[in-house]
């Protein structure tokens, strides 16, 4: 992972992770949480699968009789994780209502419950992520402005796959070879030329993407040499020029070279 810098281990206050998709945030989160509190618990919450009517119940939780169905006291995330670190994922997709909600949180360290009026105190930490521009969220009004202000104080930014090289082909190796030994493949390799293509690809997905074209390769490989012809269909990498499996190349001459060429191009 990329080398936080040390001020993310005394910050006090709730942490804001920014970086594309697949960028590794909640693994960066968690690494965060091994360094300051390993015993504690983890909790981590993709906010962005919440349904809206359910979110704040299952945040701070529920008293009973605080809606139809509420037959018991429920727990939410707040409370579950003690003195934990929770992680909120996707925090762009918190309603304005909620976001409200968490600044109180936030500022005063406490929260409520669904249906009462008797304020818990919340002792965790809180970790948030994004890959959304949240001020440009503010300016639409999409995003409340003390609540980014407020978290944007400890804020750090994963670099995407494409601007780290080293990065890049570290997780394609680790990925390929997890993969060989989790289906028993571990004669396998990868071919030279695909590898070289690997390492130039720009990867838009960032880990996601080359922990899944590594699974898909490893899996679907009928030959020892892992091949550019054994790609998924969705990795960009261009493969024009590739002969299908078993189709090998053979030069008669230029002239039938330079034809046979062509007709692959085309």
């Amino acid at each position: 992972m990329d080398n936080f810098p040390s001020w993310i281990l005394r910050a006090r206050g709730p942490i804001l992770l920014l970086g594309e998709t697949g960028t590794g945030k909640s693994t960066f989160a968690k690494i965060i949480h091994d360094n300051i509190c390993p015993s504690k618990p983890f909790i981590c919450v993709n906010l962005a699968t919440l349904n809206e009517n359910l979110l704040e119940g299952e945040l701070f939780g529920h008293s009973k009789g605080a809606f139809t169905g509420a037959i018991n006291d429920k727990k939410g995330y707040f409370e579950a994780v003690g003195e934990g670190t929770l992680f909120l994922d996707e925090i762009g997709e918190l309603s304005l209502q909620s976001q409200k909600k968490l600044l109180l949180l936030l500022e005063e360290g406490v929260f409520f419950k669904l249906g009462s009026t008797k304020e818990k105190e919340f002792k965790g930490k809180i970790i948030v992520a994004t890959n959304k521009n949240l001020f440009k969220m503010v300016k639409e009004k999409a995003f409340r402005e003390d609540l980014y202000y407020r978290l944007n104080c400890f804020s750090f930014e994963i670099d995407p796959i494409r601007k780290n090289d080293k990065k890049k082909r570290y997780l394609i190796n680790y990925y390929f070879q997890k993969f060989r030994a989790i289906y028993k493949k571990e004669e396998l390799t990868l071919s030279k030329g695909c590898l070289q293509d690997l390492y130039s690809y720009d990867w838009p997905g960032n880990i996601r993407e080359i922990k899944n074209c590594m699974e898909f390769m490893v899996n679907s490989a009928e030959e020892v040499s892992v091949s550019l012809s054994d790609l998924p269909s969705w990795i960009g990498i261009r493969k024009a020029s590739v002969p299908p499996r078993g189709e090998g190349f053979k030069m008669t001459s230029y002239v039938d070279a330079i034809g046979l060429f062509e007709k692959s191009f085309i």
